[in-house]
């Protein structure tokens, strides 16, 4: 029986966030900065995508691809600063600039990991593109709209977990390990049931 791709990058998008939380002890900050990345890395795959698209379907008019891009683009800043602010709001002594460089400095294995994590993201985003999206072909039939809205669904939804995660850290103590494991579920749930390209 053959392994479906879906589940092999499943399983690496879980991979990481969880050997970081219970091997290297990184914090929650930590892991939502390598989840940010991966967003990021996405945010530009789904113009990689709509390019394709363009290119594939012979399509010339870029206007609606640049107010999808836009909107998309506004609303990845609205969800970095919302993560911010429930972090925040979890941990109000938290200094997100140390974090920040803590998180780029951190070393494994005597290698600051900022020069191995930035690249294997870039990697396992371009490899997930690959598998995903070109080698199916996915590029004659899929619809640019329908591209951007499930994008733009997965920002609407962090953006919620967000906002839900500063309202219930607010009145509760919520331990790392059950954020992280949370996000990790929440994440391949999403994945599993409603990312469809």
């Amino acid at each position: 029986m053959r392994i479906q791709p879906k589940y092999i990058l499943l399983a690496s998008d879980a991979i990481i966030p969880l050997l970081g939380l219970f091997i290297w002890n990184w914090s929650l900050y930590f892991i939502l900065l390598f989840y940010l990345l991966d967003l990021a890395a996405r945010e530009v795959l789904t113009h990689f995508k709509t390019r394709e698209i363009y290119r594939i379907q012979g399509l010339r008019n870029t206007q609606k691809w640049q107010r999808k891009g836009l909107l998309s683009g506004g609303l990845f800043i609205v969800v970095v600063v919302a993560i911010h602010a429930a972090v925040w709001w979890m941990q109000p002594d938290i200094n997100f600039l140390k974090e920040l460089v803590a998180f780029w400095q951190y070393e494994e294995l005597g290698i600051q990991q900022g020069y191995i994590l930035l690249p294997l993201i870039v990697y396992a985003a371009y490899a997930q593109y690959r598998m995903s999206f070109l080698m199916p072909g996915k590029a004659r039939t899929v619809l640019m709209d329908s591209l951007w809205k499930q994008h733009i669904i997965a920002l609407l939804l962090i953006l919620a977990g967000a906002i839900l995660a500063a309202a219930i850290g607010s009145f509760v103590n919520i331990p790392e390990a059950v954020t992280v494991c949370s996000i990790v579920l929440f994440a391949g749930a999403y994945t599993l049931t409603l990312e469809k390209i």
